[in-house]
């Protein structure tokens, strides 16, 4: 059964936080490493953190664009020059992390004379995550004493799981949490989820014999009771939608629980984005 104290939870690929990116001595309050880069610079704390809807504009030898989605910004400063780091050692830490989960290059910091700016664009289920890194302030004895890291994507639900990655999953934890977007307040399941509820229909399809509940949940802005009907009518939406492709009503069940279930921190927006969840829950 689903343990809600379980911290498991099974989201993008690389979610812009995560329960296991926890803060660090001296970090500003509530701000967290974004999960695609979980170790920082040595010395370095969080100064501060910001995520909203926004845009941004990248530029980069060759190229440039402006990107819009779900922005998160962390800005890091290290106690002193002396305690800092060179632009080029930073820059080239990130450029090694980007290629490790299989992003692409644009400003390469390798390829400059400064080595002080990276540019990068990051596949992630079919869509693109972008990466931006530099700093506010001036070299100082060779050194940053801050550096910026931003992320953007094009929202926080947007990215598909595919259906073997629900089914490794639901095996392994017995749920996964997904994040299905709707129109605010509503229960209408919105265009740019149906590639979600389609890999759902898959992975039942892919074992005839498996059984799974679909639970809503909300954050807890407004009134308890109408999180929990609204939560009630969104599970509801994504069984009817996923009986709607052919999958028997009888292997599915729905239930919401409103602003019950936390799984993250709803005095922020990103933890409140988080808490906006759908799970599928092996029965």
């Amino acid at each position: 059964m689903h343990c809600n104290t379980a911290k498991t939870i099974f989201m993008l690929m690389f979610a812009l936080c995560s329960d296991a990116s926890l803060a660090q001595t001296g970090d500003a309050k509530g701000c967290r490493d974004p999960a695609m880069f979980p170790k920082r610079i040595p010395n370095f704390a969080i100064a501060s953190c910001t995520t909203a809807n926004d845009t941004q504009q990248l530029r980069w030898p060759g190229g440039q664009k402006q990107v819009m989605g779900v922005r998160t910004e962390v800005v890091y400063r290290a106690p002193s020059p002396q305690q800092g780091a060179t632009p080029k050692y930073v820059a080239a830490n990130y450029a090694n992390a980007v290629a490790s989960i299989g992003g692409t290059l644009l400003d390469d910091p390798a390829k400059s004379t400064l080595g002080d700016r990276l540019t990068a664009r990051v596949p992630i289920g079919g869509q693109e995550v972008w990466v931006h890194l530099t700093s506010d302030t001036a070299v100082v004895g060779g050194n940053w004493t801050t550096y910026k890291l931003i992320v953007v994507q094009p929202d926080a639900g947007a990215q598909v799981i595919s259906a073997r990655k629900m089914l490794d999953e639901l095996d392994k934890t017995g749920y996964i949490t997904l994040y299905i977007n709707f129109d605010t307040g509503k229960s209408s399941i919105k265009p740019d989820s149906q590639a979600t509820l389609g890999e759902i229909a898959n992975l039942l399809r892919s074992r005839a014999s498996l059984r799974i509940a679909i639970e809503g949940h909300t954050d807890n802005v407004g009134a308890a009771q109408a999180n929990k009907t609204l939560s009630e009518s969104r599970a509801r939406s994504v069984l009817d939608a996923v009986v709607g492709m052919g999958i028997d009503r009888k292997r599915l069940k729905s239930a919401g629980y409103g602003q019950e279930r936390p799984i993250a921190d709803n005095r922020n927006e990103e933890g409140r984005a988080r808490n906006r969840r759908v799970e599928l829950v092996k029965q």
